[in-house]
């Protein structure tokens, strides 16, 4: 595969944008599960250069695979979703793809990326999920390869304790691209959730 250009880079984060957040503002439909319309998007005066070849050489080219391109035999049109980290209200966590967790055997292992500069106001207040619909955390710790989930400079891991967000009854669901995402309690997740917290370079334990 050649390697990305900066206009194919340039395209990759405005189609981001506009599933995860910008849809409604920008008058494209957008469903509860998350899909828009390939045909929509080719309308859209702003969004002409989305043609299903470029759309395809977007999701085929992206390591972490943000999104999921299909075909709708129902309405016999390609459609198009980011697979997680929408902040619009319109997409429903269980409708936009994700599934839910039940039982701790499911995913053991839940960890957010950070950094440093965020890490006085989160043992302060906890993971907030922003103007985003959940906190996201990968289903693994290995750093070392592309992991969807977070961002492979990340400086600090934490690790949630998914076995007490479970028993607590507050929600975990998992995307089609493997991250994990929880919406915690009012927009946040307490430190009180936190099992453990390294520096990602050294492994020492910081504390909370």
């Amino acid at each position: 595969m050649p390697p990305k250009t900066q206009l194919d880079v340039q395209l990759s984060k405005k189609l981001s944008w506009l599933l995860r957040h910008g849809a409604k503002s920008e008058g494209i439909p957008i469903r509860a599960n998350g899909f828009v319309s390939v045909t929509d998007l080719q309308e859209h005066p702003r969004y002409k250069s989305f043609t299903l070849e470029k759309l395809q050489e977007i999701v085929s080219a992206d390591s972490k695979q943000r999104y999921t391109l299909r075909w709708n035999p129902e309405r016999r049109d390609h459609e198009i979703r980011a697979n997680q980290g929408h902040s619009l209200t319109v997409v429903e966590s269980e409708a936009g793809g994700l599934t839910r967790i039940y039982h701790m055997e499911q995913n053991p292992l839940a960890v957010h990326g950070t950094y440093y500069r965020y890490w006085e106001a989160i043992r302060t207040q906890g993971l907030s999920k922003m103007k985003r619909n959940h906190v996201h955390f990968a289903s693994s710790d290995k750093t070392n390869c592309v992991l969807s989930g977070f961002r492979s400079d990340c400086q600090i891991l934490i690790y949630l304790n998914v076995e007490k967000v479970l028993a607590d009854g507050i929600p975990i669901y998992r995307s089609s691209n493997n991250v994990l995402l929880c919406p915690g309690s009012n927009g946040l997740i307490p430190k009180s959730y936190f099992l453990k917290v390294v520096d990602k370079r050294t492994g020492q334990a910081l504390t909370y």
